[in-house]
């Protein structure tokens, strides 16, 4: 499987290869069939555009997950990922956790909803941060 990181934004420097360690566990132990993933880091004004284009939600949000596969007629099955690092520094602030912490859990939880775990209740959101916690944890974040 092919994994592209992408830091549209060049103030913060991203730890890729720990990031590009966590993607292949989680894509691993969550069995996720896809052939190409794109981690696109972003500020908020990008990922406002981009939630307001396909979710029509006018405000930024912390990550968006793109199963692409049935945009493209192609055997490949693509996905793509935006995680707003402008928002990814705010929320480390507000749990008090470091951004490199933070910018994790938010790349976990993008792979997380392509292999189909929700957030749209309370459980649903308690299910998705214990496998977040899993995950960090694993690899020391």
């Amino acid at each position: 499987m092919k994994i592209n990181i992408i830091n549209e934004q060049k103030k913060v420097k991203l730890p890729i290869q720990k990031l590009r360690k966590l993607i292949k566990q989680v894509v691993s132990e969550e069995s996720l069939g896809f052939t190409q993933i794109n981690f696109i880091y972003v500020g908020d004004d990008f990922i406002q555009r981009i939630n307001k284009q396909f979710l029509n939600h006018d405000y930024p949000t912390d990550v968006l997950a793109f199963d692409l596969s049935d945009e493209i007629e192609a055997l490949d099955k693509i996905a793509e990922i935006y995680i707003s690092l402008d928002r990814a520094f705010e929320q480390a602030k507000s749990y008090k956790v470091n951004f490199e912490n933070e910018v994790a859990r938010l790349t976990t939880h993008g792979l997380l909803h392509l292999a189909g775990y929700k957030d749209d209740t309370k459980s649903a959101k308690i299910n998705m941060r214990r496998r977040e916690n899993y995950y960090l944890r694993k690899f020391g974040f």
